[in-house]
């Protein structure tokens, strides 16, 4: 039996953009939501999960989506990328299809995923 609950508009503006492109109802959006927040919970460390709600960078999905193919968008990706760990990728800048990745100590290797696996390419 379902139990009424109060939400922010926000959430329930954000749930209805969502369950239309997902095709779920606003409730069915919203407790897919919680199901990922409820299997994800104890499998993020403490530390973790504490910058991610003090960082201040949060932002909503729909504001995401919109930026996500703008100069902003790309810029936020290169500088997440940026921040990972080694190795890093990034695409051959003469030969679509493949990749340069870039170890710790500035070793680059250039070829492409094959099953999730790299394999170094001979071009």
């Amino acid at each position: 039996m379902g139990q009424p609950v109060k939400l922010s508009d926000e959430l329930v503006l954000e749930a209805r953009g969502t369950a239309k492109v997902a095709e779920r109802s606003i409730a069915g959006q919203i407790e897919y939501w919680a199901q990922l927040g409820k299997a994800l919970e104890p499998v993020l460390r403490g530390d973790v999960a504490m910058a991610l709600r003090q960082s201040g960078e949060a932002r909503s999905l729909s504001e995401a989506i919109t930026t996500v193919n703008s100069e902003a968008g790309r810029k936020r990706v290169v500088n997440y990328l940026e921040e990972r760990p080694y190795p890093h990728f990034a695409p051959h800048p003469e030969t679509r299809g493949l990749l340069i990745r870039t170890e710790e100590d500035g070793t680059e290797t250039i070829g492409r995923f094959v099953n999730r696996v790299f394999e170094a390419s001979d071009a």
